[in-house]
C-alpha cells in the first residue's frame, strides 16, 4: 500500500519554528514568528510516501539550504533521487553540491525573472536563448579545481565530514576560496539548466509544488499534535531539543503508518462491495491525515470492536447511492436531472474522497 503513495525516491524539506518557553544558546529572537520569545527552527524531510524520514533542531537565524544536504546523506531510507525546496533551501553552492553527489536538486525560487542565467560556452550560438543568458561559465575555474571536487564529493558520501559544517565553511570564505568558487560555477550550470526546465516543465512545476505541498501539510499536523506547553520548546541543551524532535516525528510517522493500514482496509472494503480503487487514484490521496483523531479530550479504551486487528470501517453513503442509481440504470428506470448532475462528477475525485475520508475511522471511536 505505501508504494502506492509514492516511489520513495522524490523528498522535500522545509523548517517549521517552535518558540522556546526558556532561553538557550541554540534559540534566537526571530520577532516576526516568536515575537518578544526565543525560538528554533525543526528542519525536517518528508519523503513522497508521506514518512518524515530526517529532523534536526538548528538556529533559526541560519539558511535553511545549509542543512538540505545532511537529510539526504545521513538517513538509511530509501535513495532520494530528486528533493524539492523552497527558495531559502537553494543558493547556487547548494546547486553545485546536489550536481557533485548525483542528487537532482528542484527548488521553487522566489522572483524567479529577477535570477541571472549563465551560458556554458563564451561566444557559443544559443539561438533563442541568447537574450536571456547574461553571464559567461568560468569552465577553467572548475577544470582546475576538478580533483579537489570529487575528493570533497567522495568524503561527503562516505559521511568523514558533515554537509552543513562543510556548507557553512565554504559559504564563509567566498571569493577568497578558489575550490569554493568553483563549486558555485558548477552550481551556475546546474541552476540555469533547472530553470530553463522549471519554465518548459508542466510536470516538473505538479512535482515540485505537490512535493513542497506534502511538508507544508506536515507542519500543519506538527502543530496539531505539539499542542503541550502551548506549542513551545521547554528544553535548554541541543540533546535535549533534538530527543524532543525526534519524539514528534515518531508520533507523525505512526499517524502515518496508522493511516496507510487503513487505508488498506479500505480498499479492500470498496473492492468487496464492487467498486475497485483504480490505481490512478492513489497518486492523488495522502497518508498525512489527523482530523479523524482524538489529539485532546477524553480517551476510551473499553468496549472496542475489532475486525481482526482493525476497528471496523464506517460505510460510506455516497458509495451506497452511486450503486443505487446504477442499479436504476440497470433496471431501466430514468434517474433524476440531480442524480444525473452527481454521475458528472470526476470519478477519481469521488472515490478518492471515499478512500481518504468516509472509510477512516469514526472521530469518536479513536
Amino acid at each position: 500500500m505505501t508504494a502506492r503513495f509514492g516511489d520513495g525516491t522524490t523528498s522535500s524539506s522545509d523548517g517549521i519554528r517552535f518558540g522556546m518557553a526558556a532561553s538557550n544558546l541554540n534559540a534566537r529572537y526571530l520577532p516576526r514568528y516568536f515575537g518578544r520569545r526565543q525560538g528554533v527552527t525543526l528542519y525536517n524531510h518528508v519523503n513522497n510516501r508521506g514518512e518524515q524520514y530526517w529532523i534536526d533542531v538548528i538556529n533559526c537565524l541560519m539558511r535553511e539550504s545549509t542543512y538540505v544536504l545532511d537529510g539526504l546523506l545521513y538517513q538509511d531510507a530509501s535513495l532520494i533521487k530528486e528533493h524539492y525546496t523552497d527558495t531559502g533551501g537553494f543558493t547556487e553552492l547548494i546547486f553545485g553540491l546536489f550536481s557533485m553527489l548525483g542528487f537532482r536538486f528542484a527548488p521553487r525560487l522566489r522572483d524567479l525573472g529577477d535570477q541571472t542565467l549563465y551560458r556554458a560556452q563564451k561566444g557559443a550560438d544559443y539561438g533563442a536563448l541568447a537574450p536571456v543568458l547574461k553571464k559567461d561559465i568560468r569552465e577553467g575555474l572548475i577544470v582546475s579545481q576538478w580533483d579537489d571536487l570529487n575528493r570533497l564529493a567522495a568524503s561527503l558520501k562516505d559521511g568523514l565530514v558533515r554537509p552543513s559544517l562543510v556548507v557553512s565553511k565554504l559559504q564563509a570564505m567566498q571569493r577568497q576560496n578558489p575550490l569554493q568558487q568553483a563549486i558555485q560555477e558548477l552550481g551556475r550550470i546546474a541552476k540555469t539548466w533547472h530553470i530553463l526546465e522549471y519554465i518548459d516543465d508542466e510536470q516538473l512545476r505538479r512535482r515540485v509544488l505537490v512535493g513542497l505541498n506534502k511538508g507544508e501539510t506536515l507542519h500543519s499536523m506538527a502543530r496539531a499534535v505539539s499542542f503541550g506547553r502551548q506549542g513551545r520548546f521547554a528544553d535548554r541543551g541541543y540533546e535535549a531539543q533534538l530527543n524532543r524532535a525526534s519524539a514528534l516525528s515518531l508520533v507523525l510517522n505512526a499517524m502515518v503508518v496508522w493511516n496507510t493500514r487503513y487505508f488498506e482496509q479500505a480498499k479492500a472494503k470498496l473492492e468487496k462491495q464492487g467498486h475497485p480503487v483504480q490505481e490512478n487514484v492513489w497518486q492523488h490521496l495522502s497518508p498525512i491525515l489527523w482530523e479523524h483523531i482524538h489529539l485532546v479530550g477524553s480517551y476510551h479504551f473499553t468496549d472496542i470492536q475489532f475486525e481482526g486487528e482493525f476497528r471496523p470501517l464506517r460505510e460510506y453513503e455516497e458509495i451506497l447511492s452511486r450503486g443505487d442509481k446504477a442499479d436504476k440504470k440497470s433496471q431501466g428506470q430514468t434517474p433524476s436531472a440531480e442524480e444525473i448532475m452527481d454521475g458528472e462528477t470526476d470519478e477519481a475525485n469521488r472515490v478518492g474522497s471515499a478512500v481518504q475520508l468516509a472509510l477512516l475511522q469514526e472521530s469518536e471511536d479513536i
